[in-house]
């Protein structure tokens, strides 16, 4: 591999938001290198290959593309549940606010690839941490879980609002709704 894929896949492995890593603001690829890059996402369909394949997204378009979008879908949903904060998915707060950052874009792009593999995290209440300040005081405030971040891409997949409560029983209610929905 080249040092620039190993640069991200370190910081991947790494779990580095992608604003504070290196490697990916300064990601630049060649054909020969895309092909590389898109060869280990494919090998390594996990959160270790989230920066590789959102810097694959910015600076080879075309080779991204070639990428199917449930391996992609794939890397995006592990990166969601596994990785220990969010930062690159967005922030939520009540009456609809919030923001989707890149990870978050890049799955709302999928479409109906994002669905199935999203489905089974409205059942993760594991916290889902954001790390700064302000953010990681919401993260905090909102108690925010990765069951709520599967719920607001799925009901944006569905092409309607995506709520979101300050309190987590009214987005449990919310979510059993859409596991119920999404059964049918």
């Amino acid at each position: 591999m080249s040092g620039e894929i190993d640069a991200l896949v370190a910081e991947g492995e790494a779990a580095t938001p992608l604003g504070l890593s290196d490697a990916y603001q300064s990601a630049s690829f060649d054909s020969e290198t895309a092909h590389a890059a898109a060869g280990r996402i494919l090998s390594h369909a996990d959160a270790s290959s989230l920066q590789l394949l959102l810097a694959l997204r910015r600076e080879a378009p075309d080779t991204y593309r070639e990428l199917p979008a449930a391996l992609r879908a794939q890397v995006l949903v592990a990166a969601l549940r596994d990785l220990p904060f969010l930062n690159d998915f967005g922030w939520m707060e009540p009456d609809g606010h919030g923001h989707d950052t890149t990870a978050a874009q890049a799955l709302l792009e999928l479409g109906d690839a994002a669905r199935a593999p999203l489905i089974p995290l409205l059942d993760d209440d594991r916290p889902a941490p954001l790390s700064g300040s302000e953010t990681a005081t919401m993260s905090s405030v909102y108690a925010y879980r990765r069951a709520d971040f599967a719920a607001r891409y799925l009901n944006k997949l569905l092409r309607r609002d995506a709520p979101f409560a300050a309190e987590p029983a009214e987005r449990d209610a919310a979510i059993a709704a859409l596991r119920e929905e999404l059964r049918e």
